[in-house]
């Protein structure tokens, strides 16, 4: 959309730029009263003579001819010399014959100036008529595209809720079957470390059904990342650092956020933390969630890992989460931004409304 904008404001300068230039060619470039101060001098008895002669003079040289008119009649300037010459010398012969000439002149230019007005606003037309076609064929394209990624939009969010109904059902699956029949087998061992090792891995698995289905969720938004990075921080034994600004703490439209709301932001956080758990090589990673302005709130994940190449990374098909958090982001009307390099760390900033 902001190429189409681009194209009409270019669009709309060079129509403004031939109207300009329309205008400028219509303007009289030579003035027409010699022939009159002419015959006003020849018509004048004898005591006027020299009155009418010095108005003449005046008009002659007032019609001092540009560059421009120079340039397309190279004679204008010689009629033009002749006249203040004749005007010296009092030569009323040499005066009315380059009158004449300035006459014929005077026609000359006239009709130039007219083919150059119809040139220009021919020229105009054209690109009034090529401005409105190509904004066309912009428009149609932003209207296939954009109807392309609202597609791919829908389909990426209804893949993100069936992904969602999933691990629900896995969660519950896992926790009423496996942690059920762990905890019995747990009473039917005697032996010591077989039942370590089995308390371990009910662990686990309890552990993977609340990163299935976060449990504390309902609790409040908090109260679920307080337990993600707990979570985080056990099974990677890095150091990560959760602070909340007391102005979101406080806000009570971030605690009267929809369930949907929560998970997705929720998602987001998890997705981001765990790639940097995987991927950085940092050794503490800071989450701090503060206030943008009065409507949008601000996440800002930071670590002081290694960086990657977010072109690269974003080319890569494996790399779904990145798309996934895009994806989530877009779909609750925020923004996403990466500050990442190789060798020098990453940021993963995202902006939402309230």
């Amino acid at each position: 959309m902001k190429k189409i904008f681009a194209f009409l404001i270019f669009g709309f300068l060079c129509f403004s730029g031939f109207c300009h230039k329309a205008q400028k060619q219509t303007e009289k470039l030579m003035p027409e009263a010699i022939t009159q101060k002419w015959l006003e001098w020849e018509a004048a008895g004898e005591e006027d003579a020299q009155n009418r002669l010095e108005e003449l003079a005046i008009e002659i040289k007032k019609a001092q001819p540009s560059d421009t008119i120079i340039y397309y009649f190279p004679e204008a300037k010689v009629i033009h010399d002749n006249l203040v010459n004749g005007i010296i010398k009092g030569d009323k012969q040499k005066i009315a014959e380059n009158v004449g000439r300035w006459e014929i002149l005077q026609k000359n230019l006239a009709e130039l100036q007219l083919e150059q007005v119809y040139y220009s606003y021919r020229l105009l037309i054209f690109v009034i008529v090529v401005t409105v076609l190509m904004s066309l064929v912009f428009l149609i394209l932003y209207l296939v595209t954009s109807k392309s990624r609202k597609e791919s939009r829908a389909f990426t969010v209804q893949m993100i809720k069936a992904q969602e109904a999933e691990r629900e059902r896995i969660s519950n699956e896992l926790h009423d079957t496996v942690c059920q029949d762990l905890r019995v087998l747990q009473f039917q061992l005697e032996d010591e470390e077989s039942v370590t090792l089995c308390k371990k891995i009910a662990s686990d698995v309890r552990n993977t059904c609340y990163a299935l289905t976060p449990s504390d969720l309902g609790e409040g938004l908090f109260e679920a990342l307080i337990s993600l990075c707990s979570v985080l921080k056990k099974q990677s034994g890095l150091e990560i650092i959760f602070s909340v600004q007391d102005e979101i703490k406080n806000n009570q439209a971030f605690k009267a956020f929809s369930k949907d709301k929560n998970l997705n932001i929720y998602r987001i956080v998890q997705e981001i933390l765990t790639n940097a758990v995987k991927h950085s090589g940092a050794e503490c990673i800071s989450l701090l969630v503060r206030t943008f302005d009065d409507l949008r709130f601000k996440i800002i994940v930071s670590d002081g890992g290694k960086g990657f190449d977010l072109k690269e990374a974003f080319k890569k098909k494996k790399h779904f989460g990145l798309k996934n958090i895009q994806t989530r982001v877009e779909g609750l009307g925020g923004e996403v931004n990466y500050y990442t390099a190789e060798g020098e760390g990453t940021q993963v900033s995202v902006t939402l409304p309230y």
